[in-house]
This record gives structure tokens, C-alpha cells and sequence, in this order.
């Protein structure tokens, strides 16, 4: 089945997804957990990367290394995306990126394109590394146009979504308040009254 390459896929209680092909970056951070499959991780195996991969258009072998690379790029995004919450400074996730980037992207073929649907940088058709490198590319875009600034991970210690913060002032704490804020502030008051 082949999918949108920029489609963020189905979101939690009715969320509005991420904008754009920042929706590439929030189907690419939320494969940890399969909402149909109740939290198994959707990279099971290279082969169920290779399979992801192919519904956004990339083809190619995939290997246990770009599996691993795969993952290593959507822990370090998610903890940026924890620590947006906060504007703060993630150096070691930083690190992981850049590190990655200097292996990938220079044979994945980066191309400046431009016209009436904006300036972008796309991605020569290829496998697992031209796939990281417009992840990351996506990235680094919404890093400049402040945009990764509304990408969030769901801070409940049994979720972490990643979610597109549309809130005027950027003050969005939870994928949905309904499940995981009701969640939270409950087992705070269920501690709260024991400690007294």
C-alpha cells in the first residue's frame, strides 16, 4: 500500500497532525508505537523498516545497520521534541544528528528545487539513506523557520506521541488532554492524597 511520502498517518483523540512535510517527520518519530497493534514498534525488524520505507516511495534493501541508524535519527528527534517543551537545549540528541548526517547525506543526493510550491530541498530517489536524509533535511527546515519549535513528545511516562503544537502560545503538554493529561493529574492527586 503506498502512502503520501509526507502523510504524519492517523493521530491520537483526534489531534491535528503535523503541517506540510513536517508530517514526514511525525509518522517517522511515532513508529515506536503501532495505535493499531496497542504499542508494538512498527520497526520491528529491517524487513518492517524496508516495508515503511516503501509505502513513502524509497526503495532499496534495508540491512540491521540502517535499521539501527533509522532508530538512533527517532530517539535523538524525540528527545528534541521532549525538550521543546521547555525550549531547551538537547546538545547530546544535537550531536546524534549531526553525527548521522555526515554519514548519510552526502551520498543521498540532496537537490535544491524551486516554483510556485516553495523553495525545498529534495531527495534523489534511493533506499534507507535518502530517507534519513529528508527526515533530517525537514528538520533542519523547520529548525530555521522556528516550526520544530511546535513538535512535542508527550511527556506521560506510558506515551511520549510525538504532536504538532497549534496552540497560539506554544503551551500544549499532552497528545490529548482527554487521555494522557486526565491520566497525569489523576495520578498526581491519587499521590498527593496517600502522602497525606
Amino acid at each position: 500500500m503506498r502512502v503520501d511520502r509526507f502523510d504524519p498517518g492517523r493521530q491520537p483523540a483526534g489531534r491535528q497532525p503535523a503541517p506540510g512535510r513536517l508530517g514526514l517527520v511525525q509518522a517517522f518519530l511515532n513508529t515506536f508505537w503501532d495505535l493499531d497493534a496497542h504499542g508494538a514498534d512498527i520497526w520491528s525488524s529491517p524487513e518492517a523498516y524496508g516495508l515503511w520505507l516503501g509505502e513513502r516511495g524509497f526503495s532499496g534493501p534495508v540491512s540491521r545497520v540502517d535499521l539501527d541508524a533509522a532508530v538512533l535519527v527517532r530517539e535523538a528527534l524525540r528527545s528534541l521534541a521532549l525538550a521543546n517543551h521547555d525550549d531547551a537545549a538537547a546538545p547530546a540528541a544535537e550531536e546524534v544528528l549531526d553525527r548521522v548526517a555526515l554519514e548519510v547525506a552526502p551520498g543521498a543526493g540532496l537537490v535544491p528545487r524551486f516554483g510556485a510550491g516553495g523553495d525545498r530541498l529534495e531527495v534523489a530517489p534511493g533506499g534507507p539513506d535518502a530517507a534519513l536524509t529528508l527526515v533530517l533535511g525537514v528538520v533542519f527546515g523547520a529548525r530555521a523557520n522556528g516550526s520544530w519549535r511546535r513538535m512535542k513528545a508527550c511527556p506521560h511516562e506510558h506515551c511520549g506521541w510525538v504532536f504538532y503544537d497549534r496552540s497560539r502560545n506554544r503551551s500544549s503538554q499532552w497528545c490529548s488532554m482527554r487521555l494522557c493529561g486526565n491520566r497525569t493529574k489523576a495520578a498526581r492527586h491519587r499521590a498527593l492524597v496517600a502522602g497525606r
